[in-house]
Formats: C-alpha cells, structure tokens, sequence
C-alpha cells in the first residue's frame, strides 16, 4: 500500500493544544487563498481559522476568486496590515513568485500550505507531495493496463488543473515519468479542467465525442472534482465499463464513487489547515521548523475504501 510518512507535523499539532491564547494575543496571521469555490479549499480555511481560534492567534484571510490578480492584490491588501506572518495557498506560480520576492524584500516572511511552489523563498512548505502523488498514479496505471490488455499498452486522458499550476504539473509529471517508459501507454488528450466539475464535465464529453467507444482506457484526473465530472460525462455516454477514473484528494464523493464502482482509485491529498496553523505556531515562537513537511497519504481502491477516512 503506498503511504508518506507524516514529517514533524504531529508534533507540531500538539502546540494547538495546549491552550497558547495568551502566548500569541496580539500575533495577526494572514491566509491568502487562490479562491473558496472548492470544498477542499473551503476545508482548509475552516481548518486554519478553527486551529487560529484555539491558540488565540487572529487571521485575516482573503479570497482570490480564482484570479492570479486578484490573490496577489489581497496579498498586498495584507502587507499593510502588519501581519507577522502570511500563509500562501498557491495558485498559478506566475505573478506569485514575482509578489513573494517582494514581501521577501520587506521582511515579512511566508509559508506554503496546501499548494506549494517550489524553491519561492518560503519558510516551510506543507503539503502532500504531488509528483509522489503522480508517480504511484502512474504506476496503478502500469499495473491496470497490464491486467487489462495482457501488457503494458492503452489509451489514457489527462484531465489537467490550472493551467500554469505547479501542483498538476508535478502530479501528472509524476505520473507520466512513469508511463512513459511504455511506448504501449498513449496519452490520446490532455486538457485543463481548472480542477472544477462542470468544467471536467464538459471537457470529457468534447473527449469523448472525439474519441468513440474502444478508443480509451482510462482517465487520470489531477484531482477529486474533475474525476467526478469526468465520471457524470462518462456514465451518461454509457461507457463506464469501458474506462476507468483516477483522481486525487480522497474526498467522500469520491469514495462513493468508489463504492459504486464508477471511480477505480483516488490518492488521499488532506487539506493543511489544522497542521499549517501548527507549524505557523511554532514559527511565531522563533523556533525552527523543517523546509518541508509532508502530510500523509494513501491509495484507495474498493480493497480499502471502507477501512480509510476520507480527507474532507
């Protein structure tokens, strides 16, 4: 079973705990969000304000409405109002690096939570780890093809988030690092879905129309939300037993799907509200925290679905 250890953050949880509110009275967090309009994104807001009550620290979050722009002008909007620290759930890596290097230079440090860019000059990263993510992704790939068609060989889609967001693009860059070592394994599309279910709905049904039954074997979406919207397109083509769907977040949704046999595994990508806050804690008090903290994971196909607790 795959599995990534949890770094650190259990420990750093425990701070939470232990009744902190007067130790960070006047401390003011900012939480800059791409957007809310996704029930993984509402979760961790709801997780990072729960955890924020607790400790008696006070956070100022902004919604970037799922606009690069507009996340970078909440971030300013948050610059003048002497945070200690911002906490940064990445969008689009363009005009955030940019926007980061900035409050680097002012002295207001940041950290990573949820979806992080790499090497952007934060403090911490806390996350799962995308391109590990991809890589067993692509090996399930390996092992369902092979079981399917006697070798290594099919047709798959690759329903893509944001495009320009680095989290899908080490999700699927980890998984075709692996298929691509199968010259039998044939990426026949790969379109943007912006990790949203109508939009993933809509695209797999253009997929499909271009791509008539016995032309596809499965579809990896590079989160829950498309792989549900894929799963609606699919089912109502009637040709569920002909293509399988992969997503990743785990959420209940998507054990259901599970289940009901429309969704053949999902990678467990837990939102990091609760064990960011932690972490954020612990870098208030001036004490040293890992440059990465990996949140753990699990694949879940119907061998485990009711044995595992879904991550939103």
């Amino acid at each position: 079973m795959f599995k990534l250890k949890l770094v650190h953050a259990a420990a750093a949880a425990a701070l939470i705990l232990g009744g902190a509110s007067s130790a960070f009275a006047t401390e003011t967090i900012g939480l800059s969000q791409e957007s809310l309009d996704h029930p993984w994104l509402a979760t961790q807001r709801k997780q990072i304000e729960d955890a924020a009550n607790k400790a008696g620290v006070r956070v100022l979050a902004t919604d970037g409405q799922g606009n690069v722009a507009t996340q970078i002008a909440g971030i300013e909007d948050l610059e003048s109002k002497e945070i200690k620290l911002l906490m940064v759930q990445a969008g689009k890596a363009e005009g955030l690096r940019q926007e980061l290097a900035s409050l680097k230079e002012q002295g207001i440090p940041y950290m990573f939570v949820g979806k992080p860019i790499e090497n952007a000059g934060a403090i911490t990263m806390v996350s799962g780890d995308n391109r590990a993510l991809g890589e067993d992704a692509g090996r399930f790939i390996v092992d369902t093809l092979t079981k399917k068609n006697g070798k290594a060989t099919g047709n798959i889609v690759i329903l893509e988030g944001i495009p320009g967001d680095e989290t899908s693009v080490n999700r699927i860059g980890g998984l075709t690092s692996v298929t691509g070592k199968y010259p039998g394994i044939k990426v026949v599309a790969r379109q943007p879905g912006d990790y949203r279910r109508p939009k993933a709905y809509a695209v797999m049904q253009n997929i499909l129309q271009a791509h008539p039954p016995g032309t596809v074997d499965l579809v990896f979406a590079a989160n829950g939300e498309m792989a549900l919207g894929a799963i609606q397109a699919i089912k109502e083509s009637g040709r569920s037993k002909e293509i399988k769907v992969l997503g990743i977040d785990g959420q209940k949704e998507e054990f259901d799907a599970i289940r009901a046999g429309d969704e053949a595994a999902t990678w467990l990508y837990p939102p990091a509200g609760t064990e960011g806050m932690a972490v954020a804690l612990k870098i208030l008090k001036g004490e040293k925290v890992p440059a990465k903290i990996v949140l753990p994971t699990v694949r879940v196909t119907k061998d485990n679905v009711n044995t595992v607790q879904p991550a939103f």
